[in-house]
C-alpha cells in the first residue's frame, strides 16, 4: 500500500517533466508527444524508486507490477485532465465566460476560442478525424472510411448502451 500512495505521490513529476520538456524543446505540435516522455520518465522513476527501496524483497517482481500498474493509472489520469484542458469545449466555454465575465449565447457562439467561433471547432474536429483516416468528406456529405472508423463507432456506441450515457460526446 505504501508503494501505491508513494507512486501516486510522485505522479507531480509527471506535469513537472512535461512542462520543462516543452519548454526545452519550444517546438509548436510536440506537446502530445512530450506528454508520452514524461510519462516514460516517470515510470522510470517509479521503478528506480521500487529498486532501491525494496531491493533484496522476495516480492520484487510485486512491487514493480505495484508501481507499474499505479504509474499507468496516474498517465491516464493525467491524459484524461490534459485532454479536457487542451481539448474540453466545455472548459473552454468556461475560459472564454472568465475571460469576458458575461456573453449572450450568440456572442459566446460567436466569440468561442478567442474569437474563432463555433463553426471553427467544428471543423477542426472534423479535419482532425478525418487526418487519422476515420472519416471522408465527399461533397457535402461525410462518411465513415475503413473498417477501423466503423469498429470505433461499434465498440463507443455499445459501450455508451453498458454505461447508459445516451447520444452526448
Amino acid at each position: 500500500m505504501e508503494l501505491v500512495l508513494l507512486t501516486i505521490a510522485i505522479s507531480i513529476l509527471i506535469p513537472i517533466f512535461h512542462i520543462l520538456l516543452i519548454n526545452i524543446f519550444r517546438i509548436d505540435g510536440l506537446h502530445i508527444k512530450l506528454m508520452f516522455v514524461s510519462f516514460l520518465l516517470y515510470i522510470f522513476v517509479g521503478i528506480i524508486i521500487t529498486q532501491v527501496i525494496f531491493q533484496g524483497s522476495n516480492e520484487i517482481i510485486m512491487y514493480y507490477i505495484t508501481s507499474l500498474s499505479t504509474s499507468v493509472f496516474m498517465c491516464l489520469f493525467y491524459m484524461e485532465a490534459f485532454s479536457m484542458i487542451a481539448r474540453g469545449f466545455s472548459m473552454r466555454i468556461v475560459t472564454d465566460l472568465f475571460i469576458q465575465k458575461s456573453l449572450s449565447p450568440e456572442k459566446l457562439m460567436e466569440d468561442y476560442a478567442d474569437g474563432k467561433g463555433i463553426n471553427w471547432m467544428l471543423e477542426k474536429r472534423i479535419n482532425g478525424i478525418e487526418n487519422l483516416n476515420l472519416i471522408t468528406k465527399q461533397s457535402n456529405n461525410i462518411t465513415l472510411s475503413s473498417n477501423y472508423s466503423f469498429f470505433i463507432a461499434y465498440i463507443s456506441l455499445n459501450f455508451k448502451k453498458i454505461l447508459k450515457l445516451g447520444r452526448g460526446g
